[in-house]
């Protein structure tokens, strides 16, 4: 009998490994299943059809092309442009009228227009003894770009794929195993914002393009708005339709003086095992996430540099979208707390055996 090579034990074990993270992914409770069996389980006691769990989609972003501001370019005359050959302002503007230099992404932009900034100020300083009348030419177009710095800067987030993406292109539902980067993420959302502070008025920071690309990547990967407001919508939407429904179903169940009746007891197991232990962690999730990033969201809505249409998503998803989610999860919670109320139970975990 033929034994096994290293090389095929290693294949072997590779291979399980990779069936097990398969099927980790593919089995994992979302909370749009827990919804599901949660319908199920009470249209199954009480007989009923109850409505079905669709999966909402977020309305789209405005095209990029329509709330990109625009960035004017630093245009300097071949007698000045020749005067700061000694200084590095020539070169990091010659940056840009290259091929590549024309075509930079948003973040890349952004990066570009705080180098130039920077040298902008250290340029000034040198001539401001040996050549004053350039010097003052260059305090002009330090302020113009100063300007143009929070433009690249508002581009960034409106129309930057990696950005867009985290907050209009849900990879998955949130969910307790989505948490893990949360709030890595939340954090690099922060980041983001505060490099607007970098081009200050007394000091220029060039921004570390490493670590601002990394900061990019991590807020891509996770999605963390997106997907929170998507399971927000899911829910409102879901559980709306649920209470509206459930509401004359439990009216209709007999608890004479107040004794909880056999179907009374099960649905208030159904309420719990996949509500209370399944649904409420999701949305306590979702409650948390909000608050942590609601300072962000008013700063955006607030700056002038944001396009009215950018405003209107942010606006729609983290306040108008939020109390609708939340004002569904209190109604259905009060229906809940008026049937146990009224049958004398408690929403407690069942009793096993």
């Amino acid at each position: 009998m033929l034994q096994p090579t290293l090389y095929e034990y290693r294949t072997l074990i590779l291979l399980m490994l990779s069936a097990l993270v398969l099927a980790g992914c593919f089995s994992e409770r979302t909370v749009q299943d827990s919804l599901e069996d949660y319908s199920e389980r009470l249209a199954y006691v009480l007989d009923t059809e109850l409505p079905e769990t669709l999966p909402p989609s977020l309305p789209p972003l405005a095209a990029s092309s329509v709330i990109k501001n625009d960035i004017q370019e630093l245009n300097i005359n071949l007698r000045d442009f020749y005067a700061l050959q000694d200084c590095e302002l020539g070169r990091v503007v010659a940056e840009r009228n290259t091929s590549l230099g024309k075509s930079q992404l948003p973040s890349q932009r952004l990066i570009y227009e705080s180098k130039l900034l920077s040298v902008l100020e250290t340029c000034k300083r040198a001539l401001q003894e040996s050549n004053e009348n350039l010097a003052a030419m260059m305090d002009e177009w330090q302020h113009q770009k100063r300007i143009d710095f929070v433009k690249s800067w508002a581009n960034l987030i409106q129309t930057s794929k990696e950005i867009r993406l985290a907050l209009n292109n849900p990879e998955q539902l949130l969910s307790m195993s989505s948490a893990t980067n949360a709030n890595t993420s939340i954090n690099s959302f922060f980041f983001i914002d505060s490099v607007k502070y970098t081009a200050g008025i007394n000091e220029v920071r060039p921004i570390d393009s490493a670590e601002f690309e990394a900061q990019l990547q991590m807020i891509t990967s996770v999605r963390l708005p997106a997907s929170m407001w998507r399971t927000q919508l899911l829910l409102a939407e879901h559980l709306d339709a649920l209470t509206l429904s459930l509401t004359p179903k439990l009216q209709a169940i007999s608890c004479p003086d107040g004794r909880p009746t056999d179907k009374a007891k099960i649905l208030r197991n159904v309420f719990y095992l996949f509500f209370i232990e399944e649904v409420q962690p999701v949305g306590s999730l979702i409650n948390q996430y909000h608050y942590k990033l609601q300072p962000l969201w008013q700063a955006w809505l607030a700056h002038p540099a944001f396009h009215d249409d950018f405003k209107h998503y942010i606006a729609t998803q983290s306040d108008t979208n939020f109390k609708r989610y939340s004002k569904a999860i209190q109604s259905h919670v009060s229906l809940w707390q008026g049937f146990l109320k009224r049958c004398n139970l408690s929403p407690v975990a069942p009793t096993r055996a």
